[in-house]
């Protein structure tokens, strides 16, 4: 049967090969999972200079929701926490 390739972003298992290593390195859920992991880790004054830069998120103001999550190009924080953030 072969080796046995565990991602641990995607908590998936499957046939390792070079081919089948390569598609899932590149899929999007992929990409998507690992993004996630890593701005997870992220200290408070990265987060600030990245946040400080965008332009709010207008649906997310209105509705509390954005269908793309952290993937979303407008920040998702308000004034007051990003006000927390500088006192950090």
């Amino acid at each position: 049967m072969g080796k046995i390739y565990y991602c641990d972003f995607c908590d998936r298992s499957f046939v390792d090969g070079h081919d089948a290593r390569k598609k899932h390195l590149m899929g999007s859920m992929h990409l998507r999972l690992r993004k996630e992991h890593y701005d997870s880790l992220r200290d408070a004054a990265t987060i600030l200079t990245e946040e400080s830069a965008k332009v709010p998120c207008k649906r997310f103001r209105n509705t509390g929701e954005c269908v793309f999550g952290g993937n979303c190009r407008y920040s998702h924080y308000s004034q007051d926490q990003l006000w927390e953030l500088r006192q950090q």
